[in-house]
């Protein structure tokens, strides 16, 4: 996630970044040309698959726990507790880790992360297939991983925009949600099969093995070039960051919405092992859910992709947050598993366009000298306050049901996004804006 002068005009620019550069010429697949963006593109597939059958692995090993400690009906407790263990860290070092993605090699930084998180799969595997796992030991080693994605999130949302020309970026951005929920539709249904011959443990010792991809692909890319400018000292770069935040009221209005929906409707990911429990059904079917959650986000993923000529981003983004907080209430009350599979996919699909609208706006209305400070306030809502949602919901979920959990947060994002709707012009209006960067050369 190198800096320019940040001259007033900066920020009286409005001109939509992909109606610029040739709209309507490019595809959802034109990043690619790009040498290195393919090469950090593939190991990213690579590895999201092994995270994803990690994730299923581990969801369904915290709810094992529950029952094995004879209290089945603190599953969803149990998974809001590791929610809170990934919550602590990332509010504490999200930030930090857009100032160091801002100052550093970005390339040398995310082969260090990744290295690290291998490194961390691979001792949860081991202590899984040993037995010698229980609840505290995962939410120590979540705690961990959720330190290490602090730095990776923003140093690789904010590498991006290096790795492809403007007329790209919307490709690039598009194709990188996709690396991420492809790997959600193909990940689940490999772990739900290779549960069995494997083991949890297994699973994750396969996601420890996957990092050497990415981490392949990093060395073979070329550097990220670092301006030897005199920086802010720590505290100061973290508020020039979000003092660029607060002083436009369009990004303002992104990370408040981003941030309800951590809080209330997006954690149901992490909750599905709890709403495979309130059906009734096992691990095969978790890994059902789990895969149309992935084929819906795919499918959100590749149509954000496509989106390289579309202005209005911002309609686009409050429209989306709206249509997901329609979708989860709605998912909320289904008591089967095809119309669960149903509307958690749909869910899934509107969720991906709001994220891509919301990482699109944030990417380009912000210099380059600033963007790893600002992603790193994405980073945070995704890494601090959705593990806070996953506490807040699976919480109220072991009081009221995970079901009507789903119910209350979707109903109060979709009465925020519609006030945004009809109140907030400037959200409802806005494109992306040009910035000027630095891109890597092909």
């Amino acid at each position: 996630m190198t800096a320019k002068d940040l001259a007033p005009e900066l920020e009286g620019e409005a001109l939509d970044e992909a109606a610029a550069a040739e709209p309507g010429r490019t595809s959802a697949w034109s990043a690619l040309e790009h040498r290195d963006f393919r090469l950090f593109w593939i190991g990213l597939v690579v590895s999201n698959v092994g995270t994803w059958m990690q994730q299923f692995g581990l969801g369904w090993l915290v709810v094992q726990l529950a029952i094995k400690d004879g209290s089945p009906q603190l599953a969803p407790f149990y998974l809001g507790l590791v929610g809170l263990a990934r919550a602590v860290p990332g509010l504490a070092f999200g930030l930090f880790g857009g100032v160091v993605a801002d100052r550093a090699d970005r390339r040398r930084l995310l082969i260090m992360t990744q290295t690290s998180a291998a490194i961390v799969a691979g001792i949860l595997g081991v202590l899984t297939i040993t037995d010698h796992i229980n609840i505290v030991e995962i939410v120590l080693i979540s705690a961990l991983n959720s330190i290490i994605f602090s730095f990776d999130a923003p140093t690789r949302q904010a590498m991006v925009p290096r790795l492809v020309s403007d007329k790209e970026l919307m490709s690039a951005i598009g194709l990188n949600s996709a690396a991420f929920n492809g790997a959600t539709l193909v990940g689940p249904l490999l772990g739900g099969v290779l549960i069995i011959p494997f083991g949890v443990g297994g699973l994750m010792i396969i996601n420890a093995i996957s990092y050497i991809s990415i981490v392949v692909a990093l060395v073979l890319m070329r550097p990220q070039p670092v301006d030897p400018v005199r920086h802010l000292p720590l505290i100061d770069s973290i508020r020039e960051g979000i003092s660029f935040i607060r002083g436009d009221p369009v990004l303002r209005w992104v990370v408040t919405l981003s941030i309800a929906t951590a809080l209330l409707t997006r954690p149901y990911i992490q909750l599905l092992p709890a709403e495979a429990q309130f059906l009734g059904v096992g691990a095969l079917e978790l890994s059902w859910l789990l895969a149309a959650s992935g084929g819906g986000a795919l499918a959100g993923a590749l149509i954000t992709a496509s989106l390289g000529s579309l202005r209005r981003r911002g309609a686009l983004l409050v429209g989306a947050a709206f249509a997901h907080g329609t979708l989860l209430t709605l998912f909320g009350a289904q008591h089967t598993v095809l119309g669960a599979m149903l509307f958690v996919g749909l869910t899934s699909l509107a969720v991906m366009i709001f994220l891509g609208m919301a990482n699109t706006l944030m990417q380009t209305r912000t210099p380059d000298a600033l963007r790893g400070r600002v992603m790193s306030v994405h980073t945070m809502v995704f890494m601090g306050f959705m593990p806070l949602g996953q506490m807040l919901l699976g919480s109220l979920g072991t009081f009221v049901g995970i079901n009507n959990s789903f119910l209350v947060g979707g109903v109060i994002v979709t009465l925020l996004s519609g006030y945004a709707a009809l109140r907030v012009s400037a959200l409802r209006g806005a494109v992306a804006s040009v910035r000027a960067r630095v891109v890597a050369s092909s």
